[in-house]
């Protein structure tokens, strides 16, 4: 454990030493890279302020050759550069004498010189040549220190004309320097290559930091005087060691350092010193805790060993083991006690040496399958103990050595004979048993055969009478409806809508038995389709407002904010009719007062919303015995509300079944005289996109007239078998100026499609010769309307019916009764969309 120790500590300081110099080396690239960066912005600045002295030397002399120079047009070229170009903080003309006059801040009523400045006489040597950076000075208009980009301009002629300056305040050099991240005790600064400071950053105060100090680091003046483009040094100006990247800024005569600190950036360093101490730490008081672990092992395997001998030497089950050549190693007492022999008689022996050859044999040849197979080997055998017979089952199973050879086995003996005994008795009445179960099992396939064969039955039942009840109430409520239509009389119109409201009436009634049929069947199937909440409470404001009106009621609806807006997953249809019944109740149940629909959210999760729906009113109140009753079907409170109120008691009774389907629990809340409070509560799915919420947000007669005014004359394919619905459907299609041609069943009405261009078809489902989805298909598979809109307009309306239709290739599904404003609207839309597809 020492030389172990003694070893990971001298790895880990070769570690640290060499992570130092890598620390190093790589604050010394940074510094490089930096330099290389900033030099390269510096450079960019340089070059644009350039070209804007060139713009506008070009400018001046094609000015002068055409005589057109005026301060007016001078002072706009000068300040349209000066937007042109943040970093400079004026642009300045001088004349041939040095006076400037023209720029920001010149008055030339008495022009400042810059005659004495030795860049002027450069350019008045040598006019138009050449780019000139002065040494930072003090402006004598702005009184800031400057650097003073220069260039000359010239006359027709090609004499020097003046000179046109760059005013670069020292500032913008320090704010290109400042983003730079060197540490603490980084810097970066910018000098002249007659080594005056320009700028430095992080600035200090006192004469080292002003512009023009001169005293520079040896290192830094060699390379200077050297001439070379970069280069790198090492400073100690402050106590603080510092590694420095030189470079030469293009077309400028200016220097920049970039000096890094390696004190700064060896933080890693020192965690990775204290890591290392910690883990050195950790691996010494892990070996240390290791001995005193493996000592401890030895003596709990040392105890192990003795408590295992102890079990197996008292265990009634005879135990042994042997070695690879079949000789025992051991056994218990148990094991004696079987084979009548000492423990002296047994160990160092084989079993052909305690047993009769044959026996022997076939002995070896078991305990030499274990072998060529390691694991684990069962079988039954029969052994002669004492002179008896004994059933027994041998457990034996392989044990190896630490390198994984095999060492030997270890079996165990169990006595089974009384447990066969008790076998035999069991077989016994087993193969009796099993005949009876066969009877019972041919009993139950042909109950079962018979329960399906009923439920086929009831649910062809069930579909034939929505079918049978469907057809006949579409010929009342359609013809109702065109009488009313053209009823100009208002006796005659009132007894109509009389009539309209009964025939309704009798449809909700129809459709509450077929809906508790349904469910009672199990053939109740929720959808899963996107909604907004809101736009069921609109609904059901839209459908009780009138009736609670006529009443003197006040109807208010509360929903939880943010509810409005959110988009979830269940089944809107069935949903809305749990709100209804309920709220309907409330209507009909309240003689005045208010019928209050709230919504509250108990739940808000990522990817559900636990809602509590509750419809309260101010109506007559239940009694608490009468309560549990409400909800079973074909109940209500008591008979004399059925004579007064009307209803079958069919509405809270298929919302409570609704509602259980939705996963959701129902209940009540009432007193006589103090109103009734009904809720719910659901759990809806969140659908992260909001649904598709477009459609005609406009009154029935507007879709009426529209549909007129937009696509009267256009002819339409009206499939149906049944007489009264077909003149029905005829007129009212024909009201709205369509051309109708009439189909009585699926194959005339694929051939007419084959012959003929529809701008829509009206489908019925239910037709002989060929039924209407067979003929969808057809007519979608080869007609001249395989992409015209088809509408199922049937009384086959349950949810397998729409799925059919939709998946025969039907646009959408009108369940009859028709309603001519359901119609309308229906057909409005899909003309509108097949309009926009063909243009």
């Amino acid at each position: 454990m020492l030389v172990l120790n003694v070893v990971m500590i001298t790895v880990g300081v070769q570690s640290l030493l060499a992570s130092r110099e890598r620390s190093i080396d790589q604050v010394r690239g940074n510094a490089g890279n930096l330099a290389a960066l900033l030099e390269l912005n510096v450079a960019d600045s340089v070059k644009r302020i350039d070209l804007g002295l060139l713009s506008i030397v070009d400018v001046l002399e094609s000015l002068s050759e055409e005589a057109l120079l005026s301060d007016e047009v001078i002072e706009r070229l000068l300040q349209l550069h000066l937007e042109r170009h943040p970093a400079v903080d004026a642009f300045r003309v001088s004349n041939q004498r040095g006076e400037l006059i023209w720029g920001r801040g010149v008055d030339r009523a008495a022009p400042v010189s810059l005659a004495d400045r030795p860049f002027f006489a450069k350019h008045q040597a040598h006019p138009g040549q050449q780019l000139i950076v002065a040494e930072p000075v003090l402006g004598r208009v702005s009184k800031i220190w400057v650097v003073a980009f220069t260039r000359s301009y010239r006359k027709p002629d090609g004499s020097f004309a003046g000179v046109v300056t760059a005013a670069v305040t020292l500032d913008y050099f320090t704010r290109l320097l400042s983003p730079l991240k060197l540490g603490t005790h980084g810097v970066a600064a910018i000098h002249h290559r007659n080594q005056a400071l320009l700028t430095r950053y992080p600035a200090i105060e006192g004469e080292v930091g002003q512009p023009g100090y001169k005293d520079i680091p040896d290192g830094f003046k060699a390379l200077l005087a050297s001439g070379v483009a970069s280069g790198t040094f090492q400073s100690e100006l402050d106590g603080i060691v510092r590694f420095n990247a030189y470079r030469q800024i293009q077309h400028t005569p200016f220097v920049l350092t970039v000096a890094m600190a390696p004190a700064d950036f060896l933080a890693d360093w020192q965690r990775e010193i204290r890591n290392t101490i910690i883990l050195l730490l950790v691996f010494f008081a892990a070996t240390v805790f290791a001995a005193w672990m493996l000592r401890r092992y030895w003596w709990q395997i040392r105890n192990q060993a003795l408590f295992l001998n102890t079990l197996i030497e008292s265990t009634p089950v005879p135990f042994f083991y042997k070695d690879t050549a079949g000789r025992y190693l051991g056994c218990n007492q148990a094991f004696e006690a079987l084979l009548g022999k000492s423990r002296d008689e047994i160990i160092g022996k084989s079993v052909f040496e305690m047993a009769p050859p044959e026996i022997a044999r076939r002995y070896h040849e078991k305990d030499a399958e274990l072998f060529e197979h390691p694991g684990n080997q069962t079988y039954d055998w029969v052994i002669q103990s004492h002179g008896e017979i004994r059933h027994v089952i041998f457990h034996k199973a392989s044990f190896q050595h630490a390198d994984g050879s095999i060492a030997g086995l270890i079996g165990g003996i169990t006595d089974v004979t009384e447990l066969k005994r008790i076998q035999d008795e069991l077989q016994s009445h087993r193969d009796n048993l099993e005949a009876l179960v066969a009877e019972r099992t041919v009993q139950l396939a042909q109950a079962k055969d018979a329960a399906e064969e009923a439920s086929r039955a009831k649910s062809a039942f069930l579909a034939n009478m929505s079918h049978e009840l469907r057809t006949p109430m579409n010929g009342i409520m359609g013809m109702i409806d065109l009488v009313w239509r053209k009823m100009t009389d208002p006796k005659g119109r009132e007894q109509l809508a009389k009539a309209k409201q009964s025939s309704r009436h009798l449809l909700e009634l129809i459709n509450d038995i077929l809906d508790i049929s349904k469910i009672e069947a199990q053939r109740m199937v929720l959808e899963e389709t996107s909604f907004r909440f809101q736009d069921v409470l609109d609904n059901l404001e839209d459908l009780l407002s009138h009736r609670a009106q006529e009443k003197g009621l006040v109807l208010q609806i509360d929903a939880a904010q943010g509810l409005a807006d959110q988009s979830l997953l269940g089944d809107p249809l069935r949903l809305g009719q749990v709100l209804l019944n309920l709220a309907g109740n409330a209507v009909k149940f309240t003689g005045q007062g208010s019928v209050t629909v709230r919504v509250a959210i108990l739940e808000d999760n990522p990817s559900d919303l636990l809602l509590r729906c509750e419809v309260a009113d101010t109506g007559i109140g239940i009694l608490p015995a009468d309560q549990p009753r409400l909800f079973t079907a074909f109940e209500q409170a008591d008979s004399s509300t059925t004579r007064k109120y009307g209803g079958t008691g069919l509405g809270l009774a298929i919302s409570k079944r609704l509602v259980e389907l939705m996963g959701g629990e129902i209940g009540v809340k009432s007193a006589p005289g103090e109103g009734s409070s009904f809720w719910f509560v659901v759990r809806l799915g969140k659908e992260l996109a909001s649904p598709d919420g477009s459609s005609h947000v406009i009154g029935h007669e507007s879709i009426e007239l529209l549909l007129h005014r937009t696509f009267s004359g256009s002819r339409v394919l009206l499939v149906e078998d049944e007489p009264i619905s077909s003149e029905v459907s005829c007129c009212l299609l024909e009201d709205v100026g369509l051309v109708v041609d009439l189909a009585v069943d699926g194959a005339e009405a694929v051939a007419m499609a084959r012959g003929n261009r529809y701008a829509a078809i009206l489908m019925d489902m239910q037709m002989p010769n060929l039924n209407g989805v067979d003929a969808t298909r057809a007519i979608r598979a080869d007609s001249l309307n395989m992409h015209t809109p088809i509408l199922a307009m049937t009384a086959n309306a349950y949810d397998e019916d729409r799925k059919a239709c939709y998946e025969a290739g039907m646009n959408e599904h009108i369940g009859k009764p028709i309603h001519p404003e359901q119609l309308f609207e229906a057909l409005l839309r899909w003309l509108e969309k097949q309009a926009v597809r063909e243009q």
